[in-house]
């Protein structure tokens, strides 16, 4: 297989991800009925966060508080991500993968 054809191959598959994340975002729309900014906003605003942090257990608030400020020094450094060299990207990832289990566990808490 020609090298050209396996960087398509390579696109190709990245723009059936980068589908899959539109499609997520669509159905949440719909679902909230609210476009996806508005719903980061809203729950970007202190009173969202601190009513959400009032109704976690003591021993997840910490938890919580430091996902929120690890994903706002995280996120200025995805602003720009296919530019980073493929390190760099590494590094965001695994930051983002650390923060996304601890959100998921704080939100299995709210759920139940």
């Amino acid at each position: 297989m020609s090298i050209e054809t396996r960087n398509l191959e390579v696109v190709v598959e990245a723009l059936r991800l980068f589908a899959h994340i539109l499609r997520s975002i669509i159905e949440i729309e719909e679902e909230r009925k609210a476009r996806f900014d508005e719903i980061i906003g809203e729950l970007s605003k202190p009173e969202t966060l601190l009513q959400l942090f009032e109704k976690l257990p003591l021993e997840l608030r910490g938890e919580f508080m430091t996902a929120l400020l690890r994903l706002a020094i995280l996120a200025p450094r995805t602003q720009n991500f296919l530019a980073l060299p493929t390190e760099e990207k590494k590094k965001v990832l695994l930051e983002l993968e650390s923060i996304v289990d601890s959100l998921e566990k704080v939100t299995s808490r709210l759920r139940g």
